[in-house]
């Protein structure tokens, strides 16, 4: 099993240098980066009023942390598509994968707020889910063929390049036969420069409904998800795994190319785990609890009305920890990990200990005993396990 780490720099005071902020997440990177973890994830949101999700640009921000580590990749968790220009993107990731020394992991999204899409691109908001789906799914379309290398084309009801009309300008004239329509000797096909150092270059969705996880595995992109429960886990793996060999018809195990993000705490005990990171964990779980409590049941199980009122007002601790937290102790958390490695064979566990509010200092320290504690447990009881089973 793979571990990452997600994190979103936030400032609720609204006052603090973001050069402040920069520095504490190079100093959770640097961190992860001396063992255990294998990718630095990061988000993408603009316009925070709250100041609570300050990454307008994940890109700068791994091209950064890439230059300050050695041996954890660099993840965009997610880069929001529908909110870049399909080719400057292109170009930017090619670029970021030159610049990270080919430790890039490429998560794409569609985004969730208007208030972003409706000042980034319109036709993108997400109160329009047919529409804002058709942009991400061409964009990624376009992205897919420009990561890949050489020429190409595309016509869609969004975009289409190369642009239509253009033969020559003061610094460019075509007269590569493979670029051109030889009659009309306009441009017909056009290139993204440079290629990725990778090949393939890795690349996720973050997924929520079944449809968005068949849709990643048909584009070969692994999924991310948030906050599933173990046997909601368990369903979406085998969605994900039956649509990967329909499209592509080859094999995979249950859990490949997947991974799930994980609020999560570690201290002395559970106690002190809920006493310290608790209350802001909370408070971002209820800030997007737009959603409502749905998205934290079980298959088929259905809220008593009154439960789901309340659950719907404002999530408890009590509620969402046994569904969708891992706070505890580092044999506590470790526990969970094996166990939901054993019940769904999750590919990779993203762990998130820093929400808006929280000391960085209780973040680092959490970071620390996942580092040095439960990642080296879980890895010697799987690896114990899987040592059994092959003398079997």
């Amino acid at each position: 099993m793979k571990f990452g780490y997600f994190d979103i720099p936030s400032d609720l005071t609204k006052s603090r240098p973001y050069e402040e902020l920069v520095g504490e997440l190079r100093n959770l990177a640097e961190i992860c980066d001396e063992s255990g973890f294998d990718v630095f994830w990061f988000g993408e949101h603009h316009f925070s009023i709250w100041g609570r999700e300050l990454t307008p640009n994940p890109i700068l921000l791994a091209a950064d942390i890439a230059a300050r580590t050695k041996r954890i990749r660099m993840g965009l968790s997610a880069a929001i598509i529908t909110f870049w220009h399909p080719l400057r993107l292109a170009e930017d990731i090619a670029t970021l994968d030159h610049l990270t020394g080919g430790r890039l992991e490429v998560g794409v999204g569609r985004g969730n707020y208007g208030l972003e899409a409706l000042n980034l691109n319109p036709d993108a908001d997400p109160n329009n889910p047919q529409q804002n789906f058709d942009v991400f799914n061409e964009t990624l379309q376009i992205l897919r063929k420009a990561l890949k290398g050489g020429r190409f084309s595309h016509k869609g009801s969004f975009y289409q390049f190369p642009a239509p009309g253009f033969s020559a300008d003061k610094a460019h004239t075509v007269d590569d036969p493979d670029f051109v329509d030889p009659e009309t000797n306009e441009l017909v096909k056009i290139e993204s420069l440079p290629k990725p150092l990778q090949d393939p270059l890795p690349m996720w969705t973050v997924v929520n409904s079944e449809l968005s996880i068949q849709h990643a595995a048909e584009n070969e992109c692994g999924i991310i998800m948030w906050r599933a429960t173990v046997p909601a886990l368990k369903q979406r793996l085998r969605v994900y795994k039956e649509a990967y060999e329909a499209t592509h018809g080859r094999t995979i195990p249950l859990g490949a190319r997947t991974a799930i993000l994980r609020d999560t705490f570690v201290a002395e005990s559970a106690a002190e785990a809920r006493r310290i990171g608790g209350p802001a964990a909370l408070g971002a779980l209820n800030f997007s609890n737009w959603r409502g409590p749905y998205i934290f049941l079980d298959p088929g199980e259905e809220l008593d009305p009154e439960v789901n009122a309340q659950q719907t007002n404002e999530l408890t601790f009590d509620f969402v920890n046994e569904r969708a937290l891992l706070f505890g102790s580092p044999d506590e958390v470790a526990d969970k990990l094996v166990h939901m490695h054993e019940e769904t064979g999750i590919e990779q566990v993203v762990f998130r200990c820093g929400w808006p509010g929280l000391a960085h200092e209780h973040t680092a320290r959490s970071v620390r005993l996942l580092r040095d504690e439960v990642i080296p447990r879980v890895n010697a009881r799987l690896g114990s396990e899987a040592g059994v089973v092959a003398a079997e």
